[in-house]
C-alpha cells in the first residue's frame, strides 16, 4: 500500500477523501443554487403567470427558510443512526420532491408545500453532513477543505440567478428551471448514495491507515478530548459563537430582502444596487476559502472577530449607501463578514469541542439561528413606522459590536471546569 508522504497516510485513502469532498461540494453548490439563490429571481415569473399576490408568494421564501432552520438537528440524528449516504439520500429525495411540486404547481398551497420540502431536504444535503464527511476523511486538511467546501457552496449563490434567467430565456418557462434543478440534484444524490462511505464503512481502512491530524501553529487552540454535547451546551463560549452566527444571519437575510429597496429610497439605481449584492456574494464566497487558508496559523476566534468587524462596517455603510464609496464598503464588509463568520463559527465548534459531536453542535446552532427569519419582518416594520430601513441596519451594527467584544474576551472552554 503506497503512502502519501505529505499526509503520512495511504494514497488511496487520500484520493477517496478528495473524491468524497468533490461529491459533497457539488451537491452543496447545487442545492444552494436551486433554492435561496434562485427562488427570489423565479418568483416574479411565477407571480405573473399564476396571478399571486407578492405577500402570498413571499410566504414560500419564509417557509423555505423556516424549514431549513427547524430541521437543522435532523442530520445529526441520521448521520449517527444511518450514516452519510442515507443522510444525503433522504435529503436529496426530499428536495427533488419539493422542487417537482414547485415545477408543477398551479396553486399557492402546492407551492408552499414544495418550498417547505425543499427546505427540509436542504439541511441534509448541505453544511452539516458535508462538514462531517470532511472531518472523517480529510482531518489532515480540515480547515482548508472546509473553507473550500463553503466557497463552492457560496458560488452556488452566484450561479442561481444566472440559472433562472438563462433557462427562462432559453425555454420561455420558469417551470423548466425547477425541473432542471430537481434533475441535477437527483443525479448528484444518486452519486452520493452510490459512492460515499463513512470511515467505519471503508474496506480500505486498516491499521496502517490511521488518519493524521491537521497541523496547527501553537497559537491555535485545539481540544485534546472529544466533548459530550451535554457539556458543550453548558459553556458560555458556545452561546457566544451561536450569537455571532445568529446576528450575522439577521443582517444577511434582511440585506437580501431589503437592500435594493433601501438603496432605491436613497436614490441609487436598481441595477447598481443589484450589482452590489452580486459583488457581496462573490466576496462572501471568497472569504470562506480565505479562512480555510488562515485557520491553521491564525486562531479562528480572531477570524470570527474580523468577520464581526466586517459586518459592522457593512451594516453601517449600507445604512448610508447613497454613494459609491458606501456601496463598495457595504459589499466588501458584509460579504467578508458573512462568509468568514460562517466559516469561523464552524471551525471554532470543531476546534473547541471536537469533531465527534460537530453535527449536534452545528445543528443546534442553526436551529437557534432560525429566529433570524424575522429579520425581513423587522426591517419592513421599521420602514413602515419610520420611513426607511437605515435604523434597522444601524441597530444590527450595535448588536454586532456587543458580540464582537464578547468574542475578543472569550477564552477556550475547559472540559475539566464543566465537570
Amino acid at each position: 500500500m503506497s503512502i502519501s508522504p505529505s499526509a503520512g497516510m495511504p494514497t488511496n485513502i487520500v484520493r477517496r477523501g478528495w473524491f468524497n469532498f468533490a461529491v459533497v461540494s457539488l451537491l452543496f453548490f447545487q442545492v444552494t443554487a436551486a433554492t435561496f439563490a434562485s427562488l427570489g429571481v423565479a418568483l416574479p415569473f411565477m407571480i405573473e403567470e399564476l396571478s399571486w399576490s407578492w405577500s402570498g408568494a413571499g410566504l414560500g421564501f419564509s417557509m423555505l427558510s423556516f424549514m431549513v432552520g427547524i430541521a437543522s438537528r435532523v442530520p445529526s440524528w441520521t448521520l449517527t443512526k444511518m450514516g452519510a449516504r442515507a443522510t444525503f439520500g433522504i435529503g436529496g429525495v426530499t428536495m427533488v420532491i419539493g422542487l417537482t411540486l414547485m415545477a408543477t404547481t398551479t396553486g399557492l398551497n402546492q407551492y408552499l408545500v414544495g418550498a417547505g420540502l425543499a427546505g427540509l431536504g436542504y439541511t441534509s444535503c448541505a453544511l452539516i453532513p458535508g462538514v462531517e464527511v470532511i472531518n472523517q476523511w480529510l482531518p489532515h486538511r480540515r480547515s482548508f477543505a472546509i473553507g473550500a467546501y463553503m466557497m463552492i457552496g457560496g458560488l452556488g449563490g452566484v450561479a442561481g440567478p444566472l440559472f433562472v434567467t438563462s433557462i427562462v430565456a432559453a425555454t420561455g418557462s420558469w417551470r423548466w428551471h425547477w425541473w432542471l434543478m430537481a434533475g441535477l440534484i437527483g443525479v448528484l444524490t444518486v452519486l452520493a448514495v452510490a459512492f460515499l462511505k463513512s470511515r467505519t464503512e471503508s474496506a480500505d481502512e486498516d491499521a496502517e491507515s490511521t488518519m493524521s491530524a491537521e497541523t496547527h501553529s501553537d497559537n491555535v487552540h485545539m481540544t485534546r478530548v472529544e466533548w459530550h454535547f451535554k457539556d458543550v451546551i453548558r459553556t458560555p463560549q458556545y452561546y457566544i459563537i451561536v450569537a455571532a452566527m445568529t446576528m450575522t444571519l439577521f443582517g444577511g437575510v434582511t440585506t437580501n430582502s431589503w437592500a435594493v429597496s433601501h438603496m432605491g429610497n436613497l436614490g441609487i439605481l436598481a441595477a447598481i444596487a443589484a450589482g452590489a449584492l452580486s459583488a457581496q456574494a462573490l466576496v462572501n464566497s471568497s472569504s470562506r476559502a480565505f479562512g480555510g487558508i488562515l485557520a491553521t496559523s491564525v486562531d479562528p476566534k480572531w477570524l470570527l472577530a474580523s468577520a464581526l468587524a466586517g459586518e459592522i462596517v457593512g451594516m453601517l455603510a449600507l445604512s448610508f449607501a447613497d454613494n459609491m464609496t458606501m456601496i463598495v464598503l457595504f459589499a466588501i464588509g458584509e460579504g467578508y463578514g458573512f462568509g468568514m463568520c460562517m466559516f469561523a463559527t464552524t471551525i471554532l465548534l470543531v476546534n473547541y469541542y471536537g469533531a465527534k459531536e460537530a453535527p449536534k453542535t452545528m445543528g443546534t446552532m442553526y436551529l437557534i439561528t432560525t429566529v433570524a427569519m424575522f429579520g425581513p419582518v423587522l426591517g419592513g416594520y421599521v420602514a413602515d413606522r419610520y420611513g426607511g430601513f437605515a435604523g434597522v441596519f444601524q441597530a444590527y451594527a450595535v448588536a454586532l459590536a456587543i458580540i464582537l467584544v464578547a468574542v475578543i474576551v472569550m477564552r477556550p472552554p475547559s472540559l475539566a471546569v464543566q465537570r
